[in-house]
């Protein structure tokens, strides 16, 4: 006989707003499987991180939200989810659907989707027939972040130079991120050294695991603004082509002076307020680019760009090429837990760390 499951959703109508106790709620919704369409397909949630991006777009401050009027199967008042990354395992499929399985794992291939809730029901239609990206071959530790940060250090690494020579250099500041960490393995697969900088204080701390990740350096914010730094010195004069700037701020002018001939820097992200000044003459006499890069814009403009990303990145994950970076895992548990309480809580915590919620 067909069952009726339960969902949960951690959900907001309208953004903008800086508090998220008052903005945000759980909804409770129905998914009747006697009522499903041929086209229709439910997946169940896995596993979701927590980005800074996703409340960031909660906030009002990121990338739009879309709109969901059907969470279940009986139509309601448009709201958004929050969340954008996730992975999620198909549990029913419609019989006009020829491109999944029941038992595929998957994740969203397009930003907005709304990961934050227990179970997903999705119409197939024929502006996209490939909602998901097939992540079968994957542990759920690696396809639950496969999404954002490694896409998004693969994408840095392959999109702006694509001549890479064994002994060229990258610099980046956020040095400590998750996609820092990310790149410095990718890099290391193709002989380029990185240069990570991170916050003062923090060396003593990080320093093992960022060398362990494969950085070929590891220096301070202060180390790098020095007036004495020589880049020549750190390199043993060798070509820096690329410095990835994630934060802005004051770190910025040294990446910058830090290019060799004809580098480029790219910025992509604002965690530092996004602020950027550098010497013009740097850039004039050295013939240095400025680039912008973001993952959502590339992913809406090429979808499958963000397709072959995946993909290449999973080959990576089951060879063992590269690693998962460590992140706290958090279990939910809808018969003990409400969802707005655990996802509230988890942002909290993942402040300072990054959290991954698991779903019992």
């Amino acid at each position: 006989m067909p069952s009726i499951i339960t969902g949960r959703a951690y959900t907001y109508v309208t953004p903008w707003d800086a508090d998220l106790t008052t903005l945000t709620q759980e909804t409770i919704f129905e998914i009747d499987e006697s009522r499903l369409e041929t086209n229709d397909m439910v997946v169940k949630t896995l596993a979701t991180p927590i980005n800074p991006s996703d409340v960031s777009q909660i906030l009002g401050g990121y990338n739009k939200p879309i709109a969901n009027s059907r969470l279940g199967t009986k139509e309601s008042h448009p709201v958004h989810v929050g969340g954008n990354e996730g992975v999620f395992e198909v549990i029913h499929v419609g019989s006009e659907i020829t491109n999944y399985k029941v038992g595929d794992i998957v994740i969203p291939k397009m930003p907005g989707f709304g990961t934050w809730r227990t179970y997903a029901l999705v119409t197939v239609n024929e502006t996209d027939l490939t909602p998901f990206i097939k992540v079968n071959g994957l542990s759920i530790d690696q396809a639950a972040i496969i999404s954002i940060n490694p896409s998004t250090a693969y994408q840095l690494l392959h999109q702006f130079i694509d001549d890479w020579k064994s002994g060229d250099w990258i610099i980046q500041n956020a040095g400590n991120s998750q996609a820092s960490k990310y790149l410095t393995q990718l890099a290391h697969l193709k002989g380029v050294n990185v240069i990570s900088v991170v916050r003062d204080g923090k060396l003593e701390e990080v320093a093992d695991e960022l060398y362990r990740f494969h950085a070929t350096k590891v220096i301070t914010e202060s180390e790098l603004l020095d007036n004495g730094f020589s880049i020549d010195k750190l390199t043993d004069g060798g070509n820096v082509r690329l410095a990835l700037n994630s934060l802005g701020g004051k770190s910025v002018p040294g990446l910058v002076k830090s290019l060799s001939e004809d580098g480029t820097l790219i910025t992509y992200g604002v965690l530092a307020g996004g602020e950027i000044n550098y010497n013009g003459a740097l850039q004039l006499f050295k013939n240095l680019t400025t680039k912008a890069y973001w993952l959502t814009a590339n992913t809406k403009k090429n979808p499958s760009y963000k397709i072959e990303t995946v993909n290449k990145l999973a080959e990576l994950f089951s060879e063992d090429k590269i690693e998962v970076v460590p992140y706290v895992k958090v279990k939910y548990d809808s018969t003990k837990q409400d969802l707005k309480s655990c996802i509230k809580q988890t942002i909290t915590d993942s402040k300072t760390q990054k959290h991954v919620i698991f779903y019992e």
